[in-house]
């Protein structure tokens, strides 16, 4: 794997290292999948409606619509799957091999292993979710010192590993429609179309609300975040969104003496 500078420094400023170029890739092919689905889908789900048939005219109508959604399904299921084999093989690499190599592999340090990822939900995610709700009622004046991954973006990271289970089955049913009525009573079909399109109601209405909004509508971010094409965050972004890894970074890299106060 291609190793990245921690601090990259460019016309004097400094930019903080988030995402290998490979996993900006997955990123983009994640996000266009998300979108070519809702354009195809939701014209469908909300067929009575004005805006519909023009949408879905634009991509293509019946004809080419259907095929461009189940595509993009496909692809999403293939990289969910792409995506769960690389972060096994990366744990696997980084955490599980050092301990077979030392001779220390068991259990309990199995667990820790797995808990000690980045991704992973912890007890300071717990502490930083209750230090952000008494900074926004005012009962602090400090935010979170977050780390590499806040317990944000690791809900964010995991929303997926319930979604897509929900989407991809009841879609297959959907798309095999005809195949499965010859098997399975057509109520089983009434309940993958609700499944289906409530989940991905769900889903589009928390990354157009929530991720979006902390990723690019955030007056900090606004009119758009660059890191998801870059890899890299500002110094101003790196202190106000994960103080604590600023701070680890900066001392490891040399540059203590030029730390900057949270804000």
């Amino acid at each position: 794997m291609r190793k990245y500078e921690k601090i990259v420094i460019r016309g004097a400023k400094k930019y903080f290292f988030r995402f290998s170029s490979h996993q900006r890739i997955q990123h983009a092919i994640l996000f266009s999948c998300v979108i070519l689905l809702a354009l195809t889908g939701f014209p469908l789900r909300h067929a009575d409606e004005a805006w519909a048939k023009p949408l879905y005219d634009i991509m293509g109508g019946t004809t080419v619509a259907p095929t461009i959604h189940r595509f993009a399904g496909t692809v999403l299921l293939i990289l969910f799957v792409y995506h769960t084999i690389y972060w096994i093989t990366l744990f696997y690499k980084n955490r599980v091999l050092p301990l077979i190599l030392e001779d220390r592999l068991d259990p309990w340090t199995f667990v820790k292993a797995v808990f000690s990822m980045e991704m992973m939900p912890n007890l300071k995610d717990l502490r930083d979710f209750i230090h952000q709700w008494k900074y926004l009622l005012y009962f602090t004046n400090t935010q979170p010192q977050y780390d590499r991954m806040s317990w944000k973006e690791k809900f964010d990271y995991f929303a997926p590993y319930w979604g897509v289970p929900i989407l991809g089955p009841a879609g297959a049913l959907l798309w095999w429609r005809d195949e499965v009525t010859h098997i399975l009573p057509g109520i089983v079909l009434n309940a993958a179309y609700i499944m289906h399109t409530d989940e991905a109601l769900l889903a589009v209405l928390f990354l157009f609300f929530v991720h979006w909004y902390n990723v690019h509508y955030a007056p900090e971010k606004f009119p758009a975040g660059t890191v998801w094409m870059t890899g890299y965050l500002t110094e101003d972004e790196m202190i106000h969104e994960h103080y604590g890894e600023y701070l680890q970074v900066m001392k490891e890299e040399g540059y203590e003496a030029e730390i900057k106060p949270q804000h």
